[in-house]
């Protein structure tokens, strides 16, 4: 069926039988690309503006890292007077400032972006000085498939005539004087890839070198520690395992915190968590008149359990785990552990105050039914209970999973240990270096190995199998590119359409562009959401997951069901005859030019600016307002949004792709994709530097996954630009010159994975040793306190009540 469906819609343009009006082979002119930028330089001045005159009035909404700032990044500020002074301050902040202000990820992510405009400027001089006036002077057109229809089909070469039957009204010359300049493709084409290759190398040696000194100059305990799998059953004691660990010899064990089920423990601290937030409300609730002067004046904080800073607190590896928080654990009730207990009259929180004036609560279903009670005393009295059973909780035995957090005493043992194959045995002992402690899910290392990989496998099923029902929103969407198969499917629109060539330019040119736009905004969430139940261990592990699966979302749903449909529908014949697949590639690409080059403009100059109005936070930020009644929410109302490596990387790289497809036959797509990636670069610029937070460590390992999709990118480059020379008659013997190209490219991409892969993960020891030699080594900017590795159980403050 979808088979059938894409065949349809998409081979519907590429055939033109005898009963077809030659009408329905036109293309959308090169006004559809005239009005698309209008359109989209009104929707971006638009945002820009509506922008600036936003942060002048909410700079605590739209500048919150500025305001939130304790001192220890300094953020650049702006004169506030100017309504774009925040522009030019923007320009001024150089890639020093970047690590400094958002850390290694932030500029990795904006590399890329400086990568594809100093690669796309340049082919952009090739082809605006040299291909183009080539072109234009053999065969009277700028781009190959442009708007010109008569020059399109006097260029129809001799695979056109063999797989197309083309009406006889339609006047076919051969253009061999066009072949002449054929040469020049094999050329660009090669130039064009030792630049892009040299490019990503370039860029590739950076981000390493500064990899290695911005980490190797760090010490904090996540630097030090390892995360260790698959420890076996024997091994699953403190002792036992730091004996077996010193006993290979790769360094001294500072401490180790041998993760455990702790899901029913977890479980009280989720509950604990939800009454301690509607407690807060109903005393927000509550006037200050009605509240107890004693509570305000002399009520006391008694920690939760233990402080984990102390050593001497850590409770053995028996049972009792280390469940503390790296923050000091404060409650209002009265704890019989850790701190003095408080008199007896101070429990009753608020006494001699009138039920009737004070909020209450249902006790029945729903807290629909039953009788009233003060809800104060009540959700009080819940909060003790859960804090007594925690703290009962804390001393029972919890089953050792096969993981532990080991710390060991230097950054270099453990960069050695995470390196090392310590066991002969497969999936036992399998070292990595441990996330930071904000980075990791504790929910998730709580399950058992079966859960985790149950959790893995089933999501990743699920969605594989989304990701096939979604071609076919995606192929009835293709439907609109072209006038033949609308008329197939909707006869009536097709006639009007006929008879009205604005109306056709913009249903087969305008719309499809926005609703791809809309297509691409709510999936990646879907996938985003999934991905966080997949039962991984840290945000940053499902961050690069999520990075993976909308790349392959939006390359394969909304990249190869548009251009390559016509070769998918035709599985097994392409499989019989192989060389037709450069061929459908070429005339493909070649169909849907004009389609891309309106896509990028409207996502770059048109929905590019609408990013730095953070529409989600906008448009909830009166409703979030209104509601946030207690001092904690008001804290919180400000905070700044998280920005998500895998909602917005994927998108840009597969532009690249694209124009990687078109830089030798589009001009015009060239410009549009350097306007592109030069607004979106300042547009993350101002989210990462004064908008929005990255909350995962700071370690700049999306390079790797960057690097080969580039490298893919550059692949169907060239089987493109072969498919384009060998339709031409003769034109296998240019197309046969670049044969060699796929080998070269792969060549690097296999020099990266050998050579520049380590680097890209672990630090170097000499980079570790000379700052060591040097005495220079400094904390992370990111972390800053000594955090411990015992399971970190978020949720255990008190109310915040002032």
């Amino acid at each position: 069926m979808i088979s059938s469906i894409i065949s349809d819609t998409i081979q519907g343009s590429l055939k033109i039988s005898d009963d077809d009006d030659p009408h329905d082979f036109r293309k959308p002119s090169a006004m559809v690309v005239t009005t698309q930028t209008a359109i989209a330089t009104i929707l971006g001045l638009f945002a820009l503006l509506s922008f600036s005159m936003l942060l002048k009035k909410l700079p605590r909404l739209y500048a919150s890292r500025k305001y939130k700032d304790d001192g220890s990044l300094n953020l650049p500020s702006w004169d506030e007077t100017k309504l774009f002074g925040w522009l030019i301050n923007l320009f001024q902040i150089t890639d020093k400032h970047v690590l400094e202000y958002a850390g290694l990820d932030a500029f990795v992510f904006l590399c890329f972006f400086k990568m594809c405009i100093k690669l796309l400027a340049t082919y952009c001089v090739f082809a605006i000085l040299i291909i183009s006036p080539i072109r234009y002077h053999f065969t009277g057109q700028y781009d190959d498939g442009s708007d010109n229809n008569n020059s399109y089909l006097g260029m129809t070469n001799s695979f056109v005539k063999r797989h197309l039957t083309i009406s006889q009204d339609i006047p076919i010359e051969a253009p061999e004087r066009a072949n002449l300049y054929l040469w020049m493709y094999v050329i660009f084409t090669y130039l064009f890839t030792f630049l892009a290759i040299y490019m990503l190398i370039s860029q590739t040696k950076l981000i390493v070198n500064t990899r290695q000194i911005y980490l190797g100059r760090q010490n904090t305990l996540t630097d030090r520690t390892i995360r260790l799998s698959g420890i076996p059953i024997e091994l699953r004691d403190k002792q036992a395992l730091k004996n077996r660990i010193e006993q290979l010899k790769i360094g001294t064990v500072s401490s180790i915190t041998i993760c455990r089920e702790w899901g029913p423990l977890n479980r009280l601290f989720h509950y604990r968590k939800n009454v301690l937030k509607e407690l807060e409300l109903k005393y927000a609730e509550c006037p200050s008149s009605l509240r107890n002067r004693n509570y305000e004046s002399n009520v006391e904080y008694y920690p939760l359990g233990r402080n984990t800073t102390d050593p001497s607190n850590m409770a053995p590896d028996s049972g009792t785990t280390n469940t503390n928080t790296a923050v000091t654990d404060r409650v209002i009730a009265n704890v019989p552990q850790g701190g003095r207990e408080r008199p007896e009259e101070d429990n009753v929180l608020y006494s001699e105050v009138r039920l009737g004036e004070r909020p209450t609560i249902r006790t029945g279903l729903f807290g629909l039914f039953g009788e009233k009670i003060d809800a104060i005393d009540h959700l009080e009295k819940q909060l003790k209970f859960i804090d007594e059973e925690i703290i009962e909780a804390r001393k029972k035995h919890f089953s050792a999973t096969p993981t532990a957090f080991v710390t060991m005493d230097s950054v270099a043992n453990a960069q050695m240990a995470a390196q090392a194959v310590l066991d002969p045995r497969v999936h036992y002992f399998i070292t990595r270096l441990a996330p930071a402690p904000h980075d990791i899910k504790w929910d998730n290392v709580c399950l058992s190995r079966k859960e985790r990989l149950t959790k893995i496998y089933s999501v990743t099923v699920f969605i594989g199998i989304s990701s096939i029902f979604l071609i076919i929103p995606v192929s009835y969407l293709a439907t609109l590119l072209n006038l033949r198969s609308i008329s197939k499917f909707w006869p009536s629109l097709g006639k009007i359409l006929k008879e009205h060539r604005w109306a056709e330019n913009i249903v087969t040119g305008l719309l499809p562009t926005y609703l791809f736009t809309l297509m691409n905004v709510g999936i990646p969430y879907f996938y985003e959401y999934l991905t966080s139940r997949q039962g991984l261990v840290s945000y940053s592990e499902e961050e690069i997951s999520l990075v993976s699966k909308n790349f392959f979302y939006i390359f394969v749903n909304l990249f190869l069901v548009f251009t390559l449909a016509g070769t998918a529908s035709n599985y097994w014949g392409y499989l019989s005859d192989t060389t037709k697949i450069a061929y459908q590639l070429a005339t493909s690409v070649k169909e849907m030019s004009l389609f891309y080059v309106d896509l990028i403009i409207l996502q770059g100059i048109g929905m590019f600016p609408f990013k730095l109005l953070l529409a989600g936070s906008l448009i909830g930020f009166p409703l979030v307002k209104i509601q946030a009644k207690t001092p904690r929410q008001r804290n919180e109302l400000y905070n700044p949004p998280i920005f998500n490596f895998g909602l917005q990387l994927p998108q840009p790289i597969l532009i690249l792709i694209i124009t990687l497809l078109y830089s030798v036959m589009s001009t015009k797509l060239l410009v549009s994709s350097l306007v592109y990636f030069i607004i979106g670069f300042y547009v993350y610029k101002y989210q990462l530097i004064y908008a929005t937070d990255h909350l995962p460590h700071s370690t700049g390992k999306v390079w790797p996954l960057i690097f080969r999709r580039v490298i893919v990118g550059i692949l169907l480059f060239q089987l493109t630009m072969t498919g384009t020379l060998a339709g031409f008659d003769g034109g296998w013997i240019l197309s046969s010159w670049l044969f060699p190209l796929p080998f070269i490219t792969l060549s690097y991409l296999y020099d990266f994975e050998k050579n520049y892969l380590p680097l890209s993960q672990y630090i170097a020891l000499s980079s570790i040793r000379e700052h060591e030699r040097d005495n220079s080594m400094v904390c992370s900017s990111v972390e800053t306190e000594s955090y411990e590795y015992p399971y970190l159980i978020d949720g255990l403050e008190g109310p915040i009540l002032s």
